[in-house]
């Protein structure tokens, strides 16, 4: 007795017509109860598997439309270019600017992110610290992870009096005002402070604002972060006009 033949053409004509499809619809569209038989003939085509329902549910690639953050979703099922929900959530929050709250995620993603957030960490591939009380997720590395708890910092602040560019340009007058009261270095560290604030183009803005230049306010916004400001200089040693000695009448 010949041995029953299966053809992939079986899974691609259930998944095109279904859109998505469990394991059992796999398989009785291929005639078997036999699970690696599925999983045989699905090495055959190009699909994808839902990263919510414990990846019950399968895909066709050229079914499948990914948005710009690369996930679709198809009658509440979710799916993801990235793979798993785990591979999905370490992508995510490594290359989130500000992080990720286990919140934003979850609103995101449309699942829970509890468990796989903490096997990341358990395994070093996320690291977390707390900010105002709740963890914030980021990157392993910790210099990386460090500026995105700075990023989000900085933007909360701005965030809490309102829009952005709004409370910029309500408060320019008191900002040049307060500039003129500072000495050079005092200048330049209050400038990268507020271009910090201020996130992706915050040099241009400040400089447009304070009449400063973008480089200097660069400058200011490196020391803060590289730590390099001098707390008791203006200057760094060798800066500024050479020292002229006092003349003494004979």
């Amino acid at each position: 007795m010949r041995p029953a033949r299966f053809h992939a053409d079986a899974l691609r004509g259930v998944l095109r017509r279904e859109q998505i499809a469990t394991i059992d619809q796999l398989k009785a569209a291929l005639g078997t109860v036999v699970d690696m038989t599925v999983f045989r003939k699905l090495r055959e085509i190009v699909y994808h598997t839902s990263y919510s329902h414990r990846g019950k549910y399968y895909a066709l690639d050229e079914i499948v439309d990914f948005d710009v953050r690369g996930l679709w979703s198809f009658r509440g099922v979710h799916f993801s270019r990235y793979g798993s929900l785990v591979d999905t959530v370490e992508r995510f929050v490594s290359e989130a600017e500000r992080g990720c709250l286990a919140s934003e995620l979850a609103e995101v993603l449309h699942v829970d992110v509890e468990e796989p957030l903490l096997r990341l960490v358990q395994r070093e591939r996320l690291g977390r610290e707390k900010v105002g009380g709740v963890y914030l997720y980021g990157a392993p590395d910790p210099r990386q992870r460090r500026r995105q708890v700075v990023s989000r910092e900085c933007r909360e602040e701005v965030g809490g009096r309102g829009h952005t560019a709004l409370a910029l340009e309500e408060s320019k007058a008191a900002i040049v005002l307060f500039l003129g009261l500072l000495d050079e270095r005092q200048r330049r560290m209050f400038a990268g402070l507020e271009s910090m604030r201020l996130g992706r183009g915050g040099d241009r803005r400040v400089a447009d604002i304070t009449g400063l230049d973008v480089h200097t306010i660069a400058r200011g916004r490196r020391e803060l972060l590289g730590g390099e400001a001098q707390a008791e200089r203006i200057r760094r040693p060798g800066g500024g006009r050479t020292a002229t000695e006092k003349k003494r009448r004979g």
